[in-house]
């Protein structure tokens, strides 16, 4: 009887300095040899739960090991080192004190200490860090609970195409094959897994995995046409309910995942799953949210070791499973960065990313062709492979470059007068413009892959996208000096005509789907304020100023109106923007009373009938902005400084902007 109550396995360390548990007759609270153990869970010292890797294991007789050990011995038995769990680094038992893993010079030491020698003339070692904490979920009743309410995988495969099709190649967050491998492998998990009461044998990335399929599905309910809507309208389970209710519901309980594994159990799943979050924020109109999220993105990411090279690789990578790995963690981080400092410029809130420190390596460019989850990473041939969506984030990255410099402006103090740095960023973006890859220009250009199925469906979305990106750039570097520098008014002005045009074109030819976009919204929203502003304060400028303003504000408001049942923002934006609209009105109406009243009041006929002719032009002849090309702005200017700042094309003409 004494024989079969002895617990005759091995133990781990903790439990061999306290009281074994075994003794008080209670066989749940004993030591079950895995890591951490249920008695080091009981006691709450899962950190320090440990096994002892250089002794070699016992007999299992429990007969022979009575009679082989002393009772007092029988408390060490440990596993043997095939089967030993890998033990916790000194780097990371440090986490608990509240130290990164990343730059703090102590646990770099600390580091090098947990790989040096531990005897003389013993050779360092490798130390292999547990990264996977599923097994140990706070609550694996309520992770259970949530992963039930994706829906079934057929509705979730449909999704995942119209998300893939429609949305990913915009910020290209997440990769096809390897987000459909591990699709597959979730699905492949056994049910006698869920059974139990924790996720024994699930890596942490898939153990995450729930939270990005949430968020996939309910990016993708928001981008469904209305043809495909009713398709999934089964999916709804109250009366009223829409798709947009739903997809609210699916976005949060991909947060509910997130937030059962703490700071300590991230990965790059994690770091995806609160980027689409992010995503749907910004789609659903809550800008305040997608940008905190954001934040929380790049703090995990950072937390994670993407935003240096030194810490997420090692020096030579030998494994293709390990370089796609990295090439996909550098993608993410430069995605990050990107909508971090667009985020900034364009609300006008604080960045989380401090450039000082630097930035990875890039990713590689890979053609797509090869759909195989680790294809070979070959760089993609410019000449003989058509672009994808990593190219256009590639060219993205460098315009963001610059704006980070417009950024820096805000920090420097200039003296009165002294613009020497803002003319010199009016060149760079100039030069940027016109080293624009030709695959993604507007004037001439290279379109030999636009029929390509892996290319048609975003690179004509992308031209239009890189003129208004370089638009803008122009608009918010002369914005700040709109109201002392005239020069800079001249600039801000026409990059905002330029700007409005091209998105008057862009949204043409986009389906009702991709009013979502916020490209739509705060270019156009910030152009005309900006252009609106101009004319109020400096009328005497340019006195043709209110036709073109206010046929522009007329465009926008009626485009807002027409996205309004797919943006919230754009119906938000409606009021300001029928504000801004009466005050240009009444300015214009009140210029044309007095100059009519000054025609009338004029006795010489050549100057009555020029006076007449320039305040009765039809709006829509462009007749307006011609003297603004013809004349230039700017003292000492012409229009070919316009042309070369804006492209020769006739989508620059501001004599073009109208229809005919």
């Amino acid at each position: 009887m004494l024989v079969s109550s002895i617990y005759a396995g091995p133990t781990c360390i903790s439990g061999q300095l306290r009281p074994c548990p075994w003794h008080s007759g209670n066989d749940n609270y004993r030591c079950d040899r895995v890591l951490p153990c249920t008695n080091c869970r009981v006691r709450s010292c899962e950190s320090i739960c440990s096994y002892e890797l250089q002794a070699q294991d016992a007999p299992r007789s429990k007969n022979s090991l009575l009679a082989s050990r002393p009772p007092a011995l029988r408390s060490s038995y440990i596993l043997p080192p095939s089967s030993a769990p890998s033990r916790i680094s000194l780097p990371r038992m440090t986490t608990a004190l509240g130290y990164g893993l990343t730059a703090a010079p102590t646990v770099s030491i600390l580091t090098r200490l947990d790989v040096a020698p531990r005897t003389w003339g013993e050779r360092p070692q490798a130390v292999t860090i547990r990264t996977s904490h599923a097994d140990s979920l706070p609550d694996f009743a309520e992770y259970k609970t949530v992963i039930r309410q994706l829906p079934a995988a057929t509705f979730i495969e449909k999704l995942m195409a119209i998300f893939l099709r429609e949305f990913n190649w915009q910020y290209y967050v997440l990769d096809a094959a390897h987000f459909r491998a591990q699709f597959r492998e979730w699905n492949n998990i056994p049910y006698s897994v869920y059974r139990a009461d924790h996720l024994q044998g699930v890596s942490l990335d898939l153990a995450v995995f729930p939270a990005v399929l949430f968020q996939v599905v309910a990016v993708a309910l928001l981008m469904l046409s209305d043809e495909e809507a009713e398709e999934f309208d089964s999916l709804k389970y109250s009366a009223n309910m829409t798709l947009a209710d739903l997809a609210c519901e699916y976005s949060m309980s991909g947060e509910r995942v997130v937030s059962m594994f703490s700071k300590r159990d991230l990965s790059t799943t994690t770091v995806q799953a609160e980027f689409l979050n992010a995503c749907f924020f910004k789609l659903t109109a809550r800008v305040a949210e997608s940008w905190h999220m954001l934040g929380v993105a790049i703090k995990d990411a950072q937390e994670l070791g993407m935003h240096r090279d030194g810490v997420d690789t090692a020096p030579v990578h030998t494994k293709l499973d390990d370089q796609w790995h990295l090439e996909r963690r550098r993608r993410l981080y430069m995605i990050l960065s990107i909508w971090d400092i667009h985020m900034c410029l364009v609300l006008g809130r604080p960045g989380t990313i401090d450039w000082r420190h630097g930035s990875p390596t890039l990713p590689i460019d890979v053609c797509a062709a090869n759909t195989a989850r680790t294809p070979p990473l070959v760089p993609r041939n410019p000449d003989t492979d058509p672009p994808t969506p990593l190219t256009r984030f590639l060219w993205q990255y460098e315009l963001t470059c610059a704006l980070r410099d417009i950024q820096d402006l805000e920090h420097v103090e200039m003296l009165p007068g002294d613009v020497s740095r803002v003319d010199k960023l009016h060149e760079k973006l100039v030069r940027l413009y016109q080293s624009t890859p030709p695959i993604f220009r507007m004037e001439n250009p290279d379109t030999r892959w636009d029929a390509h199925d892996g290319v048609a469906p975003w690179i004509q979305w992308t031209r239009y996208y890189f003129c208004i990106f370089h638009c803008f750039s122009l608009m918010i570097l002369h914005r700040p000096y709109v109201f002392h520098r005239k020069e800079s008014r001249a600039e801000a002005l026409r990059a905002s005509l330029a700007l409005l045009d091209t998105q008057r074109l862009m949204f043409e030819g986009q389906p009702s789907a991709t009013w979502k976009n916020f490209v739509l919204f705060y270019g156009a929203f910030d152009a005309v304020i900006l252009i609106s502003s101009i004319y109020i304060f400096f009328p005497q400028e340019h006195p043709q100023l209110p036709h073109v303003s206010g046929q522009h504000l007329q465009w926008a408001i009626e485009r807002f109106a027409t996205m309004q049942s797919r943006n919230p923002l754009a119906k938000s934006a409606d009021t300001v923007l029928r504000a801004v609209f009466d005050r240009v009105s009444r300015m214009a109406d009140s210029r044309t009373f007095d100059a009519d009243s000054e025609a009338t009041a004029c006795s010489s006929p050549e100057s009555s009938s020029v006076e007449t002719s320039g305040s009765e032009l039809d709006m829509d002849s462009g007749q307006f902005v011609q003297p603004i090309e013809t004349h230039g702005i700017m003292p000492g200017e012409s229009g070919d400084h316009f042309e070369a700042v804006l492209g020769p094309d006739t989508v620059w003409h501001f004599s073009n902007l109208f229809p005919q």
